[in-house]
């Protein structure tokens, strides 16, 4: 059996989409997480590690020794290796389409996160969020399962009837937003059953109950 290890700022951003793979899939990793002082974003650990990862960012994915950059490749990789990708090619392509477009959303998300010196810009920023773009990545995600339901899927996942790196991408993209606008998904029961879902999974519950509270 392989022997992983994550290695990822401790903040669920784009490390917490593996860690919600290894836990779905059941699998032990040794989870390394780098203090990181938000006040400053600064990570002393981060100064002495940079120059040994393979393209000095992170997260890095080890297995058995070898390093993998780039986290929607990461994610990839390890839902392949879980089967948490889908049964088919088809399906795998579907699983796929929905991580980038939730890299997209993610994308629009962060220009409100890192706009820290202009109020009235990150204002703007932020009604944009919830006038143009929530809307539309909400019409995508409900989309998506109503398509899945028509196709003989009712197992309210976003591709086929299992949970898939799809279903994951979706919830923890939606965990930040959710935190600065909880009222964005009122009116979209099944994405909110989606929600409800995921965080009563057999294999998620625990984990997702207990994580460290983080701001992103």
């Amino acid at each position: 059996m392989s022997v992983y290890k994550l290695i990822y700022f401790d903040l669920r951003g784009r490390g917490e989409i593996p860690r919600l793979l290894f836990q779905a899939a059941g699998v032990k990793y040794e989870d390394k997480r780098l203090k990181l002082d938000i006040s400053t974003g600064t990570c002393t650990e981060w100064k002495t590690l940079k120059s040994r990862m393979p393209q000095n960012a992170l997260p890095v994915l080890e297995v058995d020794g070898k390093q993998l950059s780039q986290s929607l490749t990461i994610a990839r990789y390890l839902a392949k290796e879980f089967g948490l990708i889908g049964t088919t090619n088809w399906q795998q392509a579907q699983v796929e389409q929905i991580a980038d477009t939730m890299d997209d959303l993610r994308a629009e998300v962060a220009k409100w996160i890192y706009e820290t010196e202009d109020q009235k810009k990150k204002d703007e920023i932020a009604l944009h969020l919830r006038t143009e773009i929530y809307p539309k990545f909400i019409r995508i995600l409900e989309t998506i399962l109503e398509e899945n339901k028509e196709n003989g899927n009712a197992s309210g996942y976003f591709v086929g009837g299992d949970l898939t790196l799809a279903d994951l991408s979706v919830y923890e993209t939606f965990t930040f937003p959710l935190g600065i606008h909880p009222d964005i998904l009122n009116n979209h029961p099944d994405l909110q059953e989606h929600r409800e879902r995921i965080e009563g999974h057999t294999l998620l519950a625990d984990y997702i109950k207990n994580r460290p509270e983080r701001p992103v």
